[in-house]
């Protein structure tokens, strides 16, 4: 009778630790995919209330000769020649777009997030910093504001061309990764992946 009890106590006892066992491991898994959700939702917010990351700002500085004269069939016809040179300086700015940002978090430790390719965010000439020099215009032929914001506008698109040649683009990748491996390291996360599509 006593070997008949003994057993039952100790199946039982183990009956009791085995259940224990199974409700530990089933908490512990819905927790961790609680948790995850959770974290997925708040790095979500933090990134989209960035909405734009710029990386890297290039500054430069250059000076512009412009010259124009009326013409008649192929011909330049006298007392029309206009002509200015500007000195001006201006920044691009480098980054990504937040907005579309895939994030997923595959685990308590591992990010992985998809972004759009860097583009230019910005591509400012500081009027404070522009010097015109050297004018001469004629009476048949006056400069007009018109003429200096034509030229700013065609040289803002080459020197942004001139940049991306540089590769401004590949620079701000490079530090767009760096920093959101950065932030989302002091996170907690251990693995961090950054793809651009």
């Amino acid at each position: 009778m006593k070997i008949k009890t003994k057993k039952k106590n100790y199946l039982a006892i183990f009956l009791i630790i085995l259940a224990i066992v199974i409700a530990s491991f089933f908490y512990i898994r819905f927790s961790i995919k609680r948790e995850t959700k959770m974290l997925s939702d708040t790095i979500k917010e933090e990134i989209s209330k960035l909405l734009e990351l710029s990386t890297v700002k290039y500054n430069y500085v250059n000076v512009v000769a412009y010259k124009d004269n009326k013409k008649f069939s192929g011909i330049n016809m006298p007392f029309t020649n206009k002509s200015f040179l500007i000195k001006y300086s201006g920044y691009i700015k480098a980054g990504v777009d937040l907005k579309s940002a895939e994030i997923n978090v595959n685990d308590t430790k591992s990010v992985e997030i998809k972004l759009d390719k860097p583009k230019v965010l910005d591509n400012v000439i500081n009027e404070e910093d522009s010097y015109i020099y050297d004018e001469k215009e004629s009476v048949f032929n006056q400069l007009k504001l018109e003429d200096l914001h034509n030229v700013l506008v065609k040289e803002k698109k080459n020197m942004e061309k001139e940049v991306i040649k540089k590769g401004l683009l590949t620079e701000a990748e490079k530090n767009t990764k760096e920093i959101l491996t950065s932030f989302l390291k002091n996170l907690g996360f251990e693995n961090v992946k950054i793809v651009f599509k």
